[in-house]
């Protein structure tokens, strides 16, 4: 399927009005053909092609957000899929107007709200579940404020990775330009320029000062090049096997200290809390255990998720297939006590706020382990220049000295 702008001549009373309109057609032929079987002249038919980047200024988290609550707030006085109808038609931005027009033609053509919205390919595996369960059960106006919540959790998780990452890659550029910088820069220039002294003794004592600096800082450049390639090829490693839990770069995520804790809590308050969300949105707990094995990317807490799907669907009551590590002694007992769907949507809310707890705690040790790996790294690098511009210093005052002789 394709998007089309197509102008077209009506003819009306004698008169002939030229007319336009958006279409989403496998391709011109049909275009042409249903303009024709209307009654329609074709006189320009059009594909229209989506911005390069859509992702980054149409199909953003905001507009997301923005439009869930437009859908509250007009699903209020409307159905969903008038209220669908009316945004989509009241839309003023030329690029936002041609991603609805999918939806736009779902809708016209007679689909139901949850098949328009998917056709947008605008929200995530699970808020769209929450969606189509809610109007499955007939409760489509409770559930969107689950899905905005949902939403709004995802992007701030996102941005705190990314302010995250934005600090660690700064002081890594910057430590790594300065060694970069020193080895093939300034080391070169001191060779180059010498000592002006012909004081036997400290020619050689220049002579090893800089041998010694290159020797040194090309161990820093080696070792810390090193850390950061193999770095990210672990990630990429990792990145590619995510989803098998028994992969080595997945064994050791899991016994890595203090990061391992931290990956394993984050992603347990996450997947817990789209847990709560989706129960309470009205989805199967086959189909949401579905949705979050395939939203989870940490070995563990996949491997809870998957191995509890497997020991439900072979006839395991729920509560003891969920009771497993990694959750802890507590929460396994809550999850025992459960009688009903609601109060397991309860026990996960009550899991994800006790995760979210022990994950911040776990992110205030890797901030002050940062922290430290950051200062020895630069304190080594600061000490390397200071001892560079401390032989160019020496070196300049031998020559004064063998001047004034």
């Amino acid at each position: 399927m394709k998007l089309f702008h197509a102008k077209y001549a009506q003819m009306r009373q004698g008169a002939v009005n030229v007319m336009e309109e958006d279409f989403y057609l496998p391709d011109q032929h049909a275009v042409r053909r249903q303009l024709r079987n209307n009654g329609f002249y074709p006189i320009t038919i059009n594909e229209q092609k989506p911005a390069l980047f859509e992702w980054a200024d149409v199909r953003s988290r905001a507009w997301q957000i923005q439009l869930l609550r437009a859908l509250r707030f007009q699903g209020a006085t409307a159905s969903a899929g008038t209220a669908l109808l009316n945004i989509i038609e009241g839309e003023s931005d030329a690029k936002r107007r041609l991603a609805f027009l999918p939806t736009r033609t779902v809708l016209k053509g007679g689909g139901s709200f949850s098949e328009a919205l998917r056709a947008l390919r605008l929200l995530d595996a699970a808020t769209m579940a929450i969606i189509t369960a809610g109007e499955r059960a007939g409760d489509l106006k409770g559930v969107i404020q689950h899905a905005i919540e949902h939403t709004e959790e995802k992007g701030k998780q996102t941005k705190i990775i990314l302010t995250a990452l934005s600090w660690l890659s700064f002081d890594i550029v910057n430590i790594v330009g300065t060694i970069w910088g020193a080895q093939f820069g300034f080391i070169p220039y001191l060779k180059s320029q010498g000592t002006k002294t012909t004081d036997a003794e400290s020619v050689d004592r220049f002579n090893h000062a800089i041998t010694l600096a290159t020797w040194v800082n090309m161990t820093l450049l080696v070792v810390i090049t090193s850390l950061i390639v193999g770095g990210a090829i672990f990630v990429a490693l990792y990145w590619f096997n995510r989803q098998k839990p028994d992969h080595y770069t997945s064994k050791i995520l899991m016994k890595a200290p203090i990061m391992s804790s931290y990956l394993r809590n984050i992603s347990m308050k996450e997947s817990s809390k789209l847990m709560q969300r989706l129960l309470n949105g009205k989805v199967p707990l086959a189909d949401a255990l579905d949705i979050i094995i395939e939203s989870v990317n940490e070995p563990s807490c996949r491997l809870y998720w998957s191995e509890s799907k497997s020991r439900i669907m072979a006839g395991v009551d729920p509560s003891r297939a969920l009771s497993r590590w990694p959750l802890m002694k507590g929460e396994r007992d809550q999850i025992m006590t459960i009688q009903s769907v609601d109060q397991l949507a309860e026990v996960y809310a009550a899991i994800a706020e006790e995760r979210g707890l022990m994950a911040k705690s776990d992110q205030r040790r890797l901030a002050i382990l940062g922290i430290i790996m950051m200062m020895t790294l630069a304190g080594a690098t600061v000490l390397m220049m200071v001892y560079l511009l401390m032989v160019q210093n020496q070196s300049f005052l031998d020559s004064l000295k063998g001047l004034r002789s």
